[in-house]
C-alpha cells in the first residue's frame, strides 16, 4: 500500500526489487519543470527514519542553498513520501525565487568590520558556522549540564542598523531586544539567559527519555514539549510538559483499547475532579515524572531496559495494516477492542473499504478486523 502510494506520486522513482518493502529508490524528480536524477536510501520504508538523498552537482547546489529547511523537514517527516513531498516543495520555491539577472549588492567594509568585531566579543570558540556570503552565522553554547545548543542568526544587508532574523531550537518563542551597538553580542546574551531559564524543563525531559520507552517524537529536539510513552502492552500515554512549570502535573492523553484505557481515564478524571490540594498531594514535584505517573494512574511505566529487541511491534503499537508507527504524521490511534491491535484510521478504512462484505452506515464503515477477523468499525475519513 505504501509503495503503491509512493510510486503513484513519484512515478519516475523506481523501487529496488531485492527487498520487501524496498530499501531504496532511484530515478528522476521534477523540480520547476526540470528533471534531476536522485537516489533515495530508505532503510525503514515507509518510515523516513535513516533516510538519505543523493543527487548530481546541479541539484546539490540547490539543496545546499535550502540546507536549513531540508534539515528541519528531515527531522519532522514521519514517512519517506511526506519527506519527498516537502523536499520538492522547498526546492520548487527556491527555484522560483532565484533571479539570475538580479545583481547582489556587495556589502560595505563597515558591514564586515561590525560582524567580525561582534564575533570577537562573543568569542571564536562560540562560532559554529559562518556562511561564505556572511548572510548567516551559527553560534553555540553549552548549558550547565553540558548540553550543546545552537542559534542561527540571519544577517540582513543593512546590519547592524537592520535587525537580524533568529532561529533557535527552544520550546518557547525566542525574544530579544535588538541593540545595534552591541549587535550579535546582544542576541547571544539573550540566548544564554533563555538557556538558563530552561534547565529544569530539559532536566525533566532528559530523565523521562532515559527511563521510559518514547514512541514519539522519534528524534526529540530541545523545542519539543510532548512525549508519548508506553504504560503497558497496547497502552501509551502522551504527556505535554509545562515549559514554565515543568515539575507540575502535565497534560495527559491515553491511547489504546477502551477496555484498558477506560479504567485509567476514570482514575485520572477522579483525581482531576477532587480538590486541587489533593491533586498536588498526589503529584510530588520532587519525584520524577515516571514515579508520579505510576502513583497517580496506579500502573507501571514500561522502562527502556524492558524494551524488546524488535522494537514497537512486540508491544502492539505499530499499525497492523502498514506495519508502521507513523504515517503522514499520524499515529495508529485506533485500536480493536477484541485483539488490541492498533491501526491508522486511513489504513483501517482502506482495508474495510476493500472487503466485499463490509457495509457503510452514515459516516461509519463496518467489517472484519484485519488481525482477528472480529467485527470492527471506524469513521470514514474526511
Amino acid at each position: 500500500m505504501a509503495v503503491a502510494a509512493f510510486c503513484a506520486e513519484f512515478p519516475w522513482l523506481l523501487p529496488s526489487l531485492d527487498t520487501k518493502p524496498p530499501r531504496s529508490f532511484h530515478g528522476l524528480i521534477d523540480i520547476s519543470n526540470t528533471c534531476y536524477e536522485i537516489s533515495l536510501k530508505v532503510p525503514k520504508f515507509p518510515s523516513a527514519k535513516g533516510l538519505r538523498l543523493s543527487s548530481g552537482v546541479s541539484l546539490s547546489c540547490l539543496i545546499e542553498r535550502c540546507r536549513s529547511q531540508l534539515s528541519k523537514i528531515e527531522q519532522e517527516s514521519y514517512t519517506a513520501l511526506e519527506y519527498l513531498r516537502k523536499f520538492q516543495e522547498i526546492c520548487n520555491s527556491a527555484c522560483s525565487k532565484q533571479d539570475a539577472s538580479r545583481e547582489v549588492p556587495i556589502p560595505t567594509e563597515s558591514f564586515f568590520t561590525s560582524i567580525l568585531s561582534n564575533l570577537e566579543a562573543i568569542g571564536w570558540s562560540k562560532v559554529c558556522e559562518i556562511s561564505p556570503d556572511f548572510t548567516y552565522v551559527t553560534l553555540q553554547e553549552r548549558d550547565v549540564k553540558g548540553r550543546l545548543h545552537n542559534i542561527k542568526v540571519g544577517i540582513p544587508p543593512g546590519y547592524p542598523e537592520e535587525e537580524p532574523v533568529v532561529e533557535a531550537n527552544l520550546p518557547r518563542e525566542f525574544i530579544f531586544s535588538w541593540n545595534s551597538v552591541e549587535g550579535l553580542h546582544s542576541i547571544f546574551a539573550a540566548f544564554k539567559e533563555q538557556l538558563s531559564s530552561l534547565q529544569q524543563f530539559w532536566d525533566i525531559l532528559d530523565d523521562l527519555d532515559e527511563m521510559a520507552v518514547v514512541l514519539d517524537p522519534q528524534n526529540p529536539e530541545r523545542r519539543h514539549k510532548t512525549r508519548r510513552i508506553f504504560l503497558s502492552n497496547h497502552v501509551s500515554l502522551q504527556l505535554t510538559i509545562s515549559v514554565d512549570h515543568p515539575r507540575n502535573l502535565p497534560q495527559f492523553h491515553l491511547f489504546g483499547p477502551s477496555s484498558l484505557t477506560t479504567p485509567l481515564n476514570a482514575r485520572l478524571t477522579e483525581k482531576y475532579q477532587v480538590l486541587y490540594i489533593i491533586i498536588i498531594a498526589d503529584w510530588d514535584p520532587e519525584q520524577s515524572i515516571v514515579s508520579n505517573i505510576e502513583r497517580v494512574l496506579e500502573v507501571e511505566v514500561v522502562k527502556r531496559s524492558m524494551e524488546p529487541d524488535d522494537g514497537n511491534a512486540e508491544w502492539g503499537t505499530e499499525c497492523a495494516v502498514c506495519y508502521s508507527l507513523h504515517l503522514e504524521g499520524c499515529h495508529p490511534d485506533f485500536t480493536c477492542d477484541h485483539c488490541s491491535q492498533s491501526f491508522h484510521l486511513q489504513c483501517l478504512y482502506e482495508w474495510l473499504h476493500g472487503l466485499p462484505n463490509s457495509r457503510q452506515s452514515m459516516n461509519f464503515i463496518f467489517g472484519d478486523c484485519p488481525y482477528c477477523s472480529m467485527l470492527i468499525s471506524c469513521k470514514v475519513p474526511e
